[in-house]
Order: structure tokens, then sequence, then C-alpha cells
């Protein structure tokens, strides 16, 4: 793998941010968006997006970030880059194993060394928390903390029990076509089969079990003691309460700060699993106040 980054234009309140091309081993491509704070030691945040989601969805909560003196940087994730990017085919595939172990590290390699006097965090969306958690659990040393915000685990016993056979059902769809046409299912995007197979797998057995060989990445999950930030939303239907707990509850040595929040009590309409995003003001204070800001 190697990093090859090239600055286009300097964040301001007015301009766009500065973006970095990272180049995989495979031959694609992916950006990383920056926004600097004034205050290079400020924190530094990266920002892992949900699955199906593309970087440029993430931008109004960038913005709340670095607005709140932080260094923030969002990362493309695989299949969804906004220059289009190779599309999950038959003859193109990848899981979990391939994100954790050449996207993220890329990703984190390239903002660190933007900001390397910067205390760094991980901050994912659903599947980015998912991975992201796994990430600080192998790699606890390259990070200051995590953040966690409607995350979950897919486990069947925390969700109807329909959830099971339709979980399996994507599986073996993605299997048959070569990869997941979520945009018909109303559920993320364009997916790779091995990437929902993954998913699935961790819907069957509630462990986060992949690669080849299949590492069983519970076991370091359990070891992770770094500090957490997770924030729930009442009303999230793909990231209920109970499920990011049954997420959390896989790290039971972190130094967890949990908040569940009613969105409409606070005085926010229309939050869900992604328009939380779009709406940064309802988690910006309990980031800064975990953040010290």
């Amino acid at each position: 793998m190697n990093v090859v980054a090239h600055s286009q234009t300097a964040h301001s309140q007015n301009m766009a941010p500065e973006r970095i091309r990272l180049h995989r081993a495979e031959g694609t491509s992916f950006a990383v968006h920056l926004f600097p704070a004034a205050y290079a030691a400020a924190p530094a945040i990266l920002i892992e997006p949900a699955m199906g989601v593309k970087a440029g969805y993430y931008l109004p909560l960038a913005a709340a970030l670095n607005e709140a003196g932080c260094n923030v940087a969002i990362a493309e994730l695989r299949a969804h880059e906004e220059s289009g990017g190779r599309k999950p085919a038959r003859s193109y595939d990848f899981g979990y194993h391939e994100m954790l172990t050449e996207d993220w590290p890329l990703a984190i390699q390239a903002v660190k060394a933007h900001f390397p006097n910067a205390p760094f965090y991980l901050l994912g969306h659903s599947l980015g928390g998912q991975i992201s958690s796994i990430y600080a659990a192998h790699h606890p040393e390259q990070l200051a903390g995590l953040i966690l915000i409607a995350c979950s685990s897919v486990h069947w016993k925390l969700w109807p029990k329909a959830f099971l056979l339709y979980s399996q059902a994507m599986v073996l769809i993605g299997r048959m076509i070569g990869h997941f046409p979520g945009h018909r299912f109303g559920f993320a995007g364009r997916e790779a089969r091995s990437v929902i197979a993954d998913w699935g797998r961790q819907a069957r057995t509630g462990r986060f079990c992949f690669g080849h060989p299949r590492v069983d990445h519970d076991r370091h999950l359990a070891t992770l003691t770094l500090p957490v930030l997770a924030i729930s939303f009442q009303g999230d239907f793909f990231a209920p309460k109970h499920a990011m707990d049954g997420l959390l509850g896989k790290f039971p040595k972190a130094q967890l700060t949990r908040h569940h929040l009613d969105p409409k009590a606070m005085g926010f309409e229309g939050i869900d699993h992604f328009r939380w995003v779009r709406k940064p003001q309802i988690v910006l204070p309990m980031i800064r106040e975990w953040l010290r800001l």
C-alpha cells in the first residue's frame, strides 16, 4: 500500500476542505477530506461513514466539529467514493478485512501525518463504528479515544425474530448476484457481497469473525481499555439503544461515557439513524464535554 497525497484547497468557512487521495495496492483510490483547526495541536477526529453513505454527507458534522476547534477529516468508504470508484461486482469483491487492514490504516496514517501533534480520535457511524472499534482494539497505541454514534451489534438475538431470516437472505442474494443491490431493499447501497457476508455472520453468530483465515476479533475487543464516547438516539431503527449496548458489551474494560438521547425532548425533529448528521448540534455538546474543549 502506498500513499499519494495532493493538496487541493485550504479549508475555511467559505472554502472547500483540503483533499488528499490515497492509493490502495489493488489500484483503486479514495479521498480523505481535511478541515484544519486554527490550533494545530487541537484534537484530530477522523470520521468513518456508515454503510452506503458518501463522505460528503458528513460535511455538516465536520464543519460543526471544526468550528468547535477540532482538526477534522472524513474518509471515503470503499465502493462509495465520490469520484465513482470501482463498483462491487462478481469480479470485484472485498469485506471487513480489507477495510480494516487496508483502508483504515491508509486514512489514519495520512491524517496523523497531517496533524502530527494532535491527539487522534476515530469517530465511527454504524458500520464505520464497528470497524473503528475493531481497529482500536488492535491498535490502541495509535488513538487517544473512540467516538461511536448510532452504531450497534446486529446479532439477531437483539432484534425481532424475523431479522435473522432477513439478514441471511441478504447474504444469499449477494452470493447469487455477485453484489448486494441495497437500493432495491432500502438498506445501504450497492455493497460488496463479502461486506454483507461479514455483516450477516455477525448477525448470525453475534461475533466479529472475518478474514482469510478468519480471525475472532471479539477476543481483541475484550482487551480494549481506551476512552469511548457512545451516543445513541431514541427512535433509531437501525441502532436502537439495546443493540448499541450489545456492541459496547464487547469491550467491558473501556473507559465508557454513554449517552442515549431523546431528540424530540431536546427540541430536535426528524432525527433518525442518518439525519442526526445533518443536525450535529444534537451531539456536539457531548463531544465537546468529552474532549474538554
